[in-house]
């Protein structure tokens, strides 16, 4: 399992520019995000591509074939039970993850995936996949959280998205502390009085965690300005073949990147709104479709 990858990161840390320059390579079998929320819809009805996430036209396309997750995978993965200590057994999640890596490594000799949600997840992937690598990729804080709040704010349409208060949810902040509460009791809404302050506490402790457990750490800055430098340091860390640094034209540092449109709410936005819903529920009844389906086949002698 030497040529399997994790790459982790917060949401918004740059983790899918990296993962898309592995993409490219054409070297790693790349998949994307295996314990989104929301992946058996994004099977179905793809996911609109970020406007800030370049050269990228499809996020999901690497799953077609793999039949079975939808028996195998696990909505709640996506914003719950965030931390799963070394030695816990969970089997659900071994046996899914064992699933797409296993199902990669049938089409490629080397797999990367790239998941914002193994954070706290680190130590159990280390004990059960053991010659893995884990690589990270970290943004300055503040960077980080003004991408968070800018990215709630195009998706709302409205410059107050609630980022001052302790519930604020931008890419789910609020559910994860309140997640992780019961093992870092500092994430509890009751001990801070803005969003910021909470934010600031889980990045502290994902930078911990990722710190503790990763072969290699990459700085965003780093990598949108000094490529060549974190190029050679990526390829000596995991032997790649493949020269990244011919990939630079894929880089486009934040200073160079259009600032995010924040729509107005008009009728052009609720239409959207409206073409998005209605494409969210086929696609969520198409899956129930899908399910009634594998029950009967199961169930008949």
């Amino acid at each position: 399992m030497s040529n399997l990858i994790f790459l982790s990161g917060d949401f918004s840390s740059g983790s899918t520019l990296l993962w898309t320059l592995f993409r490219q390579t054409g070297e790693y079998y790349c998949l994307y995000e295996p314990l989104h929320e929301k992946l058996l819809e994004y099977l179905v009805r793809p996911l609109q591509v970020y406007e800030h996430h370049f050269f990228i036209d499809n996020y999901f396309s690497e799953y077609k074939g793999f039949r079975d997750i939808p028996a195998l995978f696990k909505p709640q993965w996506g914003a719950s039970g965030l931390y799963v200590p070394p030695q816990a057994e969970a089997d659900d999640l071994y046996r899914y993850l064992s699933y797409v890596i296993g199902l990669a490594f049938g089409r490629s000799a080397k797999v990367l995936l790239k998941e914002n949600r193994f954070t706290f997840r680190l130590g159990w992937l280390r004990a059960q996949f053991p010659q893995a690598k884990v690589i990270h990729i970290h943004r300055h804080r503040d960077e980080q959280w003004r991408s968070v709040v800018q990215r709630a704010q195009a998706h709302l349409g409205k410059q107050d998205v609630g980022q001052d208060e302790v519930t604020f949810n931008g890419m789910n902040m609020a559910r994860w502390c309140e997640d992780l509460q019961d093992v870092f009791p500092e994430l509890g809404a009751a001990h801070s009085q803005s969003g910021y302050e909470r934010f600031c506490k889980l990045w502290e402790l994902s930078y911990a965690e990722h710190r503790r457990h990763a072969d290699l750490s990459v700085d965003y800055w780093d990598l949108t300005h000094n490529f060549a430098t974190v190029c050679r340091h990526i390829q000596e860390c995991l032997q790649c073949e493949s020269n990244l640094t011919l990939l630079e034209h894929l880089i486009v540092p934040p200073e160079k990147q259009q600032p995010l449109s924040i729509p107005h709410r008009g009728f052009k936005k609720s239409v959207e709104k409206l073409m998005d819903t209605a494409g969210s529920k086929r696609a969520q009844l198409w899956l129930k479709w899908q399910n009634l389906r594998r029950k009967a086949h199961h169930d008949t002698p």
